[in-house]
């Protein structure tokens, strides 16, 4: 199939087309005229990028992924399971939306605890659980340890980071900058202080659980739309440049 008959089939132009094709990430085969001819194998490969665009990974990421694996079936499940996070978190947000529209209406309202104490010891002990699920259950028990007799201490300490997070947030702060990176180094200390000995990696996976899992997502979302998001951004600056060190 010629470039434009792929332009017109998937809606992708020609010079994305010819891009990917020179940062090798969907080499077609070259005629003796020079012409780009698309096999049914690159039209394969191209449904799946277009997959993970949707999903807004980088492209460089996306080649190591369809480098490092030859399973078609393996990278559709890998897929599926993505698209379906990302379900869950725009039902979330059209939870939020709904409830909010009707708190406008005056048919509901939030309670402060709803927008600002979304926090609780319940749902770090979710967190942990994340955690332990992949790290091991001695995990849990050493956070029990360290949080008995503290646990409104631990909330707050929590909580404060959160709504520091929020109000940099509001202010369009960049998630690089000194005031918001020290109030993550604050939210790393509290997790060994009163969780568990926490690496840098596994820090790094609970940030991107913020986002990730729905839940987690809106408990922190309670705090102010966009937070979560913002604190797991801040959070993996945070990571990088200490794993990159």
């Amino acid at each position: 199939m010629r470039i434009n008959e792929v332009v017109k089939l998937t809606g992708v132009s020609a010079r994305t087309l010819q891009y990917y094709d020179e940062i090798g990430l969907l080499i077609p085969k070259k005629l003796d005229n020079g012409y780009r001819d698309y096999t049914n194998e690159n039209l394969e490969k191209l449904q799946k990028i277009l997959f993970y665009r949707c999903l807004k990974f980088k492209l460089n990421d996306i080649k190591e992924l369809l480098d490092g694996e030859t399973e078609n079936l393996k990278i559709l499940e890998q897929q599926r399971e993505l698209i379906l996070k990302e379900k869950e978190k725009f039902e979330i947000i059209l939870h939020n939306i709904e409830k909010t529209i009707k708190t406008y209406k005056g048919e509901e309202t939030m309670t402060i605890e709803e927008k600002f104490n979304g926090f609780k010891k319940e749902d770090l002990n979710k967190y942990e659980d994340q955690a332990i699920e992949k790290y091991g259950k001695e995990t849990i028990e050493e956070s029990k340890k360290r949080q008995s007799g503290k646990e409104d201490i631990v909330t707050e300490k929590f909580n404060s980071v959160f709504r520091s997070m929020a109000e940099f947030k509001k202010n369009g702060i960049s998630v690089e900058e000194k005031e918001v990176q020290s109030r993550v180094e604050d939210l790393y200390n509290y997790m060994n202080d009163y969780a568990f000995d926490c690496s840098i990696e596994v820090f790094s996976y609970i940030g991107k659980g913020y986002v990730h899992n729905p839940e987690f997502k809106s408990n922190i979302d309670k705090f102010g739309e966009g937070v979560a998001e913002y604190t797991s951004k801040a959070i993996d600056v945070f990571c990088n440049s200490r794993l990159n060190k």
